[in-house]
């Protein structure tokens, strides 16, 4: 992304109404665009953008969730052995790595807007074809494909909500966090529901036969609900009411006077009445430059520029004419080089000078924490179940043992994760007041859920290991809100 989207924050609130439009822009700190936006503040679009923002989030744990939850069931129905049975998830985690670097540079070409909505439209219909996979392979190929269309929502949601708050109130940012645990508690609650009734035991757990064509099919049916539930998501972001694109991704692609534009739209919603022209909207001079040295990344060919000159001079439309294929392959070349090369200087930009040991850092940190935090998160299904299998193996009844109660420990796993994003924003907004840098705070919250991960390791009693698992939750959904707040908020 773009590192203007990186901007600094003054952590003091700003408590005055978005309708005091009185403020000079004189008076203020940071580039005219950051002081118009303040002056706008945070009103009931960016409130009602927010939360859009947070069905993407939510979209992307919910499918991670039900996938951990669907392994054993899949395991069952196609007979994979256990040494394979990880290349489900794989393949997902495989899709979700490409969808992030596809739609985060889509979005920096096409806008936010048109990767904000169609992320959850893909996600979707790849989940659709995921309920209607028949094998293995189909299944892994289609979870791939979820993958790269949920992998997408959270750097594209994050980025389009952070450059619509106000500089002042970016650190809410933070709270999309829990649109995430909530997606995994939905999750568990569909699986709850449809899973138990509708599935075969592990073959550890009886001798019984199970016809998986008619009885496996609760994790079908639960892909199937999550599927409604995307599209409902999808459907919200548009019909719910106008979106406007992002003003700083119009600024940096030379788009001023439509930024101004949307901005002004955005302050009309509010209830506010202010006057925006294209000086309110100038970005720093350090932006300046850089758009400079790399060009704007608008997508536009010389044929469109030509033909908005006409139109400037002409009440009457140029006649149509049809396009060789040879210069097709021109105007395409034309299309994506100069986006593309402009993307590319911006992105040496993350990696040069001030930025490169804060975005190389983050990235570390990043990364090692989502290999912990995933490798728990599969893994707890099936080792709730497989302990529950043992539990009832050991019992004189030979019954086979119910889902239920593992699926009802997943369910307050999750539901231990929603407080956790709370407690990280109090924590990113705090630090400053007791005197801590939000990296000690991560590192103390990182060093937390460590100790809960060990004491899980060691504790073998029923309640003790819930207490571990959802210690773990708390401060991993914790942690994860506060690296988000870090990687975005100086």
């Amino acid at each position: 992304m773009h590192p203007s989207t990186l901007s600094s924050v003054n952590e003091t609130d700003d408590n005055s109404d978005y309708e005091n439009d009185q403020t000079s822009s004189g008076t203020l700190s940071g580039s005219p665009l950051d002081n118009t936006m303040d002056r706008i503040g945070m009103g009931n679009y960016q409130r009602a953008l927010l939360g859009l923002c947070g069905l993407g989030w939510a979209a992307d744990n919910m499918w991670l969730q039900a996938v951990a939850v669907a392994l054993p069931r899949v395991q069952v129905q196609y007979s994979v052995p256990t040494s394979s049975i990880g290349y489900l998830s794989a393949s997902t985690f495989l899709g979700m790595m490409l969808g992030a670097l596809l739609w985060g540079t889509l979005s920096d070409l096409l806008g936010r807007i048109r990767v904000f909505q169609s992320t959850l439209f893909f996600a979707a219909v790849f989940g659709f074809l995921a309920f209607n996979a028949d094998t293995f392979l189909s299944l892994c190929f289609a979870n791939f494909l979820l993958g790269t269309a949920v992998g997408g929502s959270m750097p594209t949601d994050g980025t389009f909500a952070l450059e619509i708050l106000p500089p002042k109130k970016r650190h809410l940012l933070t709270s999309l966090s829990i649109f995430f645990s909530i997606g995994s508690v939905v999750a568990a609650f569909v699986a709850l529901m449809v899973i138990p009734g509708n599935s075969c035991p592990p073959t550890s757990t009886t001798s019984s036969p199970c016809d998986v064509q008619t009885e496996n099919k609760g994790w079908k049916y639960m892909i199937l609900i999550l599927t409604f539930i995307t599209a409902a998501m999808f459907l919200a972001r548009i019909l719910f009411f106008r979106l406007h694109e992002s003003p700083r991704f119009l600024v940096h692609t030379g788009r001023e006077v439509e930024a101004a534009i949307a901005l002004t739209d955005i302050a009309k919603f509010n209830g506010s009445r202010l006057q925006i022209t294209v000086a309110d909207v100038k970005d720093d001079e350090e932006d300046d430059s850089r758009e400079a040295a790399c060009g704007p990344l608008r997508i536009q060919t010389q044929h469109e520029e030509e033909r908005e000159g006409l139109l400037e001079h002409s009440s009457t439309p140029p006649m149509y004419r049809p396009v060789s294929p040879s210069k097709s392959v021109g105007v395409l070349r034309q299309l994506l080089e100069a986006p593309l090369n402009g993307w590319y200087c911006r992105m040496q930009g993350l990696l040069t000078g001030e930025w490169k040991q804060r975005t190389l850092l983050v990235w570390g940190i990043w990364m090692s924490m989502a290999l912990a935090f995933t490798m728990f998160n599969v893994f707890l299904p099936t080792f709730l179940e497989y302990r529950s299998g043992e539990n009832s193996a050991s019992e004189s009844s030979g019954e086979p043992s119910s889902l239920s109660g593992p699926l009802w420990e997943v369910v307050i796993f999750t539901l231990g994760g929603c407080p956790g994003a709370l407690v990280g924003a109090y924590l990113i907004d705090a630090a400053p007041r007791y005197h801590m840098s939000k990296s000690l705070v991560l590192a103390l919250v990182t060093f937390v859920t460590a100790a809960f991960s060990l004491a899980f390791v060691m504790v073998s009693g029923y309640y003790v290991v819930m207490i571990t698992t959802i210690g773990i939750s708390l401060t991993s959904t914790a942690m994860w809100s506060i690296l988000y707040g870090y990687g975005h908020l100086k």
